[in-house]
């Protein structure tokens, strides 16, 4: 359903391989939830551009000590979009966390999956392909 691919100006990136319709579940990945003390960390790394803001905890306080969440399939290759065709939604059930690659639209073949980043603001300029 998707491959992996090089996106002009943006490094690599995520394509539907077949035409996908709204509301299907692309993919649907395990996931690790980190707390804030350890996003911290993970923030000072290369795996910051990896990880999710935990819905759980963002913004919950104001003062940022928010966790994230991290998943482990392809959908991490989705790249930024303010306008995005897919989300990813967080599913916690008796096995673990989840995350779900879902059409918000119909995504034609070959068009780059993307997704809104809600920390982009914390990236770097040398961070982002654009």
């Amino acid at each position: 359903m998707v491959r992996l691919a090089q996106v002009a100006g943006k490094g690599r990136g995520l394509l539907a391989s077949r035409a996908i319709p709204a509301g299907t579940c692309i993919e649907l990945a395990p996931g690790v939830r980190l707390g804030a003390q350890d996003r911290e960390l993970v923030d000072r790394t290369g795996l910051f551009a990896y990880s999710f803001a935990d819905p759980e905890t963002f913004g919950r306080d104001g003062s940022g000590g928010h966790g994230c969440l991290f998943a482990f399939g392809q959908l991490t290759f989705c790249n930024h979009s303010a306008q995005p065709n897919a989300a990813v939604i967080w599913i916690e059930d008796d096995v673990g966390l989840w995350a779900r690659l879902e059409a918000l639209q119909p995504i034609a073949e070959n068009e780059e999956i993307t997704l809104f980043y809600t920390n982009i603001s914390e990236y770097s300029a040398t961070d982002l392909f654009i």
